[in-house]
């Protein structure tokens, strides 16, 4: 029978995953583009985007049990830490452009990926967490 605290931890580790899924798929995109058109500064951009798809895949590995590296969940706890001030930052940079929301270069996608960067970030610091104590067992 599982008890309340395996329930929670796959749950959070699922959560993590799937959210995982989203920033790979989203910010490996986004790298694409940013090679693709190659407007000011991408190479930085599409550099910390393939940073995220990075994080993003191996914390899908180390929630799904593919990889079993304790050493990974501080550092992954770190990269989320980052990548949710990122989105904060985004939304704060979108949001303080004069005019919103009526002005002709509002960016709303950007309101989304910052919203998604920030609940990656919350359900891989939740995950890190709530089985790094536990997984031990296993």
């Amino acid at each position: 029978m599982a008890t309340a605290s395996s329930r929670l931890r796959d749950l959070t580790a699922r959560l993590a995953s799937l959210s995982g899924l989203a920033i790979v798929v989203s910010c490996g995109w986004f790298a694409a583009m940013e090679l693709l058109l190659r407007h000011e500064g991408y190479g930085w951009r599409a550099l910390a985007a393939a940073a995220i798809v990075a994080e993003g895949a191996l914390t899908i590995a180390v929630c799904e049990d593919l990889m079993t590296v304790p050493a990974l969940r501080w550092p992954l706890t770190a990269g989320a830490s980052a990548t949710g001030v990122l989105g904060a930052w985004i939304i704060v940079q979108d949001l303080g452009l004069p005019g919103l929301p009526s002005s002709p270069h509002f960016e709303g996608y950007l309101l989304i990926v910052g919203t998604a960067l920030i609940a990656y970030a919350a359900a891989t610091i939740a995950a890190m967490n709530v089985t790094r104590k536990n997984r031990r067992g296993r």
